[in-house]
């Protein structure tokens, strides 16, 4: 089996494909920088390497949120087959379906990411069960920012992106106090906000996409 395909629109995933697959593909281990490739990494020592992406995808529980996280943060798309038509579902919408959507009756077909600007810088970290993923271009001349995406997750918040301080970080360029600020605002749109320390570790990967 194809494991992944590159089309003009993007990076395609089969989501027959298991963890392990994935994680041994040449395109998935390059694709961001290989932001992919680590959260695949923490879970190939564990039961999750047999698993499949779509078995992955429509998983509720934390072990699999350090991988949801990074594909947040590259607007992943899954395909998927609804009263006998392909419907596609970015992946923050599939996620609030999900429990509408079992497997059995609507069957997952391929997950999408879309094609990357060749400026983009990613990141990936996981401390004390934390996960962050950061995506965000640079403009080479001007040194502004660009497609901004922060997505976080941990034991007890389940993946989503950090919209508020991704709007105010866009077309910007980056300064300790500017990022601070808009993780605080980040924090404040959700319940329950940010502890101090997913707040540190949101900051110091900012900071390091900036250096």
């Amino acid at each position: 089996m194809q494991v992944s395909i590159t089309r003009p629109d993007g990076l395609h995933l089969q989501t027959k494909a298991t963890l392990q697959q994935l994680a041994d593909d040449d395109l998935v281990s390059v694709f961001g920088n290989g932001v992919i490739a680590k959260p695949l990494a923490q879970l190939i020592p564990t039961d999750f390497a047999g698993w499949t992406l779509a078995d992955t995808l429509h998983h509720v529980g934390p072990e699999t949120y350090g991988l949801i996280t990074t594909l947040l943060i590259l607007d992943a798309e899954v395909s998927s087959v609804i009263d006998g038509k392909q419907r596609l579902f970015a992946l923050p919408g599939f996620l609030s379906y999900r429990p509408q959507l079992s497997p059995a009756e609507f069957p997952l077909n391929t997950l999408r990411l879309p094609p990357l600007n060749p400026d983009g810088h990613y990141i990936y970290t996981s401390q004390n069960k934390y996960h962050t993923a950061v995506r965000m271009d640079v403009h080479p001349k001007l040194n502004v920012t660009g497609h901004i995406r922060i997505a976080i997750s941990g034991a007890t918040r389940v993946p989503q992106r950090l919209l508020a301080a991704e709007h105010r970080l866009d077309r910007q360029k980056l300064t300790e106090s500017l990022i601070e600020t808009a993780i605080i605002a980040g924090s404040d749109e959700l319940s329950p906000p940010l502890t101090d320390a997913e707040q540190s570790n949101l900051v110091s990967a900012l900071i390091g996409l900036r250096e």
